[in-house]
């Protein structure tokens, strides 16, 4: 029963860890888009 734990625990920490790195990237998207439109005015 213990792997089942220690499964369920990784799986969790692999998602956090997932949606951590999607969030940081869109966030630097979202920065360069700012960035390129303030050069384009």
């Amino acid at each position: 029963m213990n792997f089942l734990y220690a499964a369920y625990a990784v799986t969790w920490i692999i998602h956090i860890v997932y949606l951590g790195t999607l969030l940081r990237r869109y966030t630097r998207l979202r920065d360069e888009m700012k960035r390129l439109n303030k050069t384009e005015d």
